[in-house]
């Protein structure tokens, strides 16, 4: 058995401990001692590997922490404790396997949602840069549907830079990159991609809110009146300019996470859960 330490030699059984007998093995080189115990997945939980992997199913299929509290008998701070490790260590995880990918087409777009409270109910008291709205940056293969890379954070110049910036990192070739209309992505493809681009921006034009015969206004998303492909940067290819599936995918995020469903109580309370939620989810 290899040592857990990461020195990659192998051990021998230093002894046994335990009604039943555990063997305890020591490192050749580190002289490390450690049982098997400790090489099963997240073992800082103390539950069942059976059940922590129906907890992790739970919340990757849209389930919030309480109704997987319920269902699998395990307390809710245990629950939000293995999201984070899980999520941390699936972000690492994604953050050093995608790269070098040769992508076509990609495209970029925000979901919105907020952690504790909404923007407009934001006070002294609280910490403005960690709660309010947040923005979840995805950009997204449109051939594959992978998701190359995500960032979560406020929609400003800064997020959207260091965004495209990480996205540029993970390419190996030319591509097709297709945003809307926001401002800061101008700046921040010319400053990472330079000239080696096909940029264009999709400007979508909306109208009046939907209201009720009564003129009462209703919880509703405004209407795309018109999306208008505008060419930025090098040679785009007109019909390919296009943001559909990025915002389909959008789509399901809500689907896939209790937090991110609107008008209910199950929304985000830590950015560092909602970060280890997204993680887990595109993982």
């Amino acid at each position: 058995m290899e040592c857990p330490s990461g020195c990659g030699n192998h051990s021998y059984v230093h002894g046994y401990f335990g009604k039943r007998r555990v063997p305890r093995f020591k490192c050749r080189t580190c002289k490390r001692t450690f049982s098997p115990s400790t090489l099963k997945p997240c073992a800082h939980v103390n539950i069942p590997t059976a059940i922590l992997y129906r907890v992790l199913d739970c919340l990757t299929e849209g389930c919030s922490i309480r109704s997987t509290e319920r269902m699998t008998g395990v307390h809710r701070d245990t629950i939000l404790r293995l999201l984070a490790r899980a999520g941390n260590a699936a972000a690492d995880l994604l953050h050093t396997r995608l790269r070098c990918l040769r992508c076509q087409r990609v495209q970029v777009d925000e979901l919105w949602t907020f952690v504790f409270v909404k923007q407009h109910r934001l006070n002294g008291i609280h910490n403005h840069a960690e709660m309010g709205d947040q923005y979840v940056f995805v950009a997204l293969d449109a051939d594959s549907k992978l998701a190359i890379t995500h960032r979560i954070g406020k929609r400003d110049s800064v997020n959207t830079y260091h965004f495209i910036a990480d996205l540029r990192e993970r390419l190996a070739n030319r591509v097709q990159l297709t945003t809307d209309g926001f401002r800061p992505y101008l700046l921040a493809v010319e400053d990472a991609f330079g000239s080696d681009v096909d940029y264009a921006q999709l400007v979508k034009l909306y109208g009046q809110d939907k209201k009720r015969s009564d003129d009462r206004e209703w919880y509703a998303p405004v209407r795309v009146v018109a999306a208008i492909p505008t060419p930025v940067q090098g040679e785009p290819d007109l019909w390919k300019i296009s943001t559909s599936h990025v915002e389909r995918q959008n789509l399901t995020m809500p689907m896939k996470m209790r937090r991110f469903t609107r008008l209910t109580n199950g929304f985000s309370k830590k950015l560092d859960n909602l970060k280890a939620a997204v993680a887990l989810y595109f993982f």
